[in-house]
């Protein structure tokens, strides 16, 4: 049975409210730091996803490129707890462990851990899957360094509710970057999609490279993007 959280607890997740519905629309981003600084989650991955658990655009904390592009070349077809391989358990209940779906000796026995998590020295992983609806729009992973560091009953609850400030702030966001953009940012965002570079949108536009360089970051970050490419692909 799960114990209470402590009132320092309920404060943290107070104060991490306030701060992630001040972030919008850096909604991610802001909710991977604060979990870090708050709650001391220091290895995280936070996903968009698609209603069949396919997740997609990752961003994350204190992981490096190397070791999610291996991820992404196949390792996560053998993650116990990538959504779209557990679809039914998820259905349950959005925070799932590794305990909860595979005893740790079989676990330290498979290929995903022995050729993919104690080769970056990870160890224990919890998946908390966003929802509206009961849809899944999102999910965030984490995982320790430390063999003997496992997530406990107490991460489960506090994520009961914090999952809940996630989701709605990621859909608000969702729902109003497009409007959060300035009419110039929206004529900059129409010439990037028609394959214009910097300086065709200079001249179209009038103003300085310099100028386009800042509306492009201030786009990027409204989006949630990091490239033109993926700008293109989330303002069709």
């Amino acid at each position: 049975m799960y114990k209470k959280l402590s009132v320092t607890d309920y404060e943290k997740i107070i104060y991490f409210a306030s701060q992630i519905t001040k972030s919008i629309p850096k909604v991610r981003s802001t909710a991977l730091q604060e979990l870090a600084s708050i709650f001391g989650y220091n290895h995280t991955l936070f996903w968009l996803a698609d209603n069949q658990g396919q997740l997609k655009d990752p961003i994350y904390y204190n992981i490096s490129d190397r070791t999610l592009a291996e991820y992404l070349k196949g390792n996560y077809t053998l993650d116990f707890l990538y959504p779209a391989n557990n679809m039914e358990m998820f259905k349950e209940k959005n925070i799932l462990r590794l305990s909860d779906v595979i005893a740790r000796d079989k676990y330290e026995q498979s290929d995903y851990y022995k050729g993919f998590m104690n080769k970056y020295g990870f160890y224990d992983e919890m998946v908390v899957t966003l929802l509206h609806n009961e849809e899944i729009i999102g999910a965030i992973g984490m995982i320790t360094v430390e063999k003997q560091n496992y997530f406990t009953n107490q991460d489960v609850l506090r994520f009961k509710y914090l999952s809940t400030i996630i989701s709605s702030a990621l859909l608000y966001c969702s729902e109003e970057k497009k409007s959060l953009l300035s009419r110039r940012e929206k004529e900059v965002v129409n010439l990037v999609k028609k394959g214009y570079t910097n300086a065709q949108i200079s001249t179209e536009l009038y103003i300085s490279i310099n100028t386009v360089k800042k509306h492009l970051q201030n786009i990027f970050d409204k989006y949630g993007v990091l490239n033109r490419t993926e700008l293109i692909i989330k303002s069709k």
